[in-house]
């Protein structure tokens, strides 16, 4: 996914990425952090998608446009 423009210092490729792009796992641990949640999407508990999924955008994330 795309960071957004008001996320300062990332200067720097993620592995394979491009510059200003972002991997979902990190991303997600980002977002969690920002909205102060506890729980996480992996395993068999994937009853949040829709709600991390929307916080992300909220956050000015957006995904990369294949």
């Amino acid at each position: 996914m795309l960071v957004p423009t008001a996320l300062e210092n990332v200067h720097s490729c993620e592995n394979w990425l491009p510059r200003k792009v972002m991997s979902a796992w990190r991303i997600a641990g980002i977002v969690h952090g920002l909205e102060d949640w506890n729980e996480h999407e992996c395993g068999p508990n994937t009853t949040n998608i829709h709600k991390v999924w929307e916080a992300t955008l909220r956050h000015g994330f957006q995904p990369l446009p294949l």
